[in-house]
């Protein structure tokens, strides 16, 4: 099987949230993903995952409004300022909790705006925040998100992202690779996976409809994780999804592989 880290942000929420980290270790999870630490003190996160014996795999750098259905960050014109800033706070935190992979997420093509001057504001800002995550040995990771649950979101195909990376021209970028978000916008996940493995640094999952446990949808998860492990993939493979019930109740796949 892979090596599977929990998503501590979307999971475990039968528990606060500096006692997940415990909890994923309770449940056997040695990795744990947090989207958005920042209402936490970067010590206090730290502290928890280091009581608990987990690592802290990646995190998001901020994206200011983009969870409140705002345009974000990284590829909005006007905002590279707040950007910059909030590059800053992710690199606080990525030392303080030791974390080797961060997130961009691209944000909305604003309304009215041209998708390539979108564009080129996320390839500049990419390039700022690999420039100041390379002085940690940081990987700076590029996500493709679905256009369904996040109309007009810039980078929502994989090969969106590698070409994103490709013109910002840095060597510390890298694809974060979501299954959930690719069997909505592509399918074809084996394929589109190892085709795509050279510039992958961390993937993630959960199924379709509903982005629930494996085992609820349509992806037949007992043949993504073989193909995964035949690939000599060796990063993190996390769990990110909205458990039906409790987090410990929907882990079958993990338990008793599908």
């Amino acid at each position: 099987m892979p090596r599977f880290s929990i998503n501590v942000s979307m999971m475990l929420q039968e528990f606060s949230f500096l006692d997940r980290f415990q909890g994923a270790a309770d449940l056997g999870f040695a990795g744990v993903d947090i989207q958005f630490p920042y209402a936490f003190p970067a010590d206090a996160v730290a502290r928890a995952a280091r009581r608990a014996g987990v690592d802290i795999v990646l995190i998001n750098v901020p994206s200011g409004d983009l969870s409140a259905g705002g345009d974000g960050l990284a590829c909005v014109p006007g905002r590279e300022a707040e950007f910059a800033r909030a590059v800053e706070k992710a690199a606080d935190y990525a030392s303080a909790l030791g974390v080797k992979r961060v997130n961009v997420l691209s944000g909305r093509v604003p309304e009215g705006a041209v998708r390539e001057e979108a564009m080129s504001t996320l390839i500049s800002n990419l390039q700022l925040a690999a420039d100041r995550f390379a002085l940690y040995g940081v990987t700076v990771m590029v996500e493709p998100c679905n256009g369904r649950d996040v109309p007009r979101y810039l980078i929502q195909r994989t090969g969106d992202a590698i070409d994103a990376i490709d013109k910002a021209g840095r060597n510390n970028l890298a694809v974060q690779f979501d299954l959930y978000h690719r069997q909505i916008m592509e399918g074809d996940l084996i394929e589109g996976f190892r085709a795509a493995l050279p510039r992958i640094a961390h993937v993630q999952f959960a199924d379709t409809p509903g982005r629930h446990e494996p085992g609820t949808g349509e992806i037949n998860y007992r043949t993504i994780f073989a193909a995964i492990d035949a690939s000599g993939y060796a990063g993190w493979v996390g769990a990110e999804y909205r458990p039906t019930a409790t987090t410990a109740a929907s882990l079958d796949w993990l338990l008793a592989p599908l």
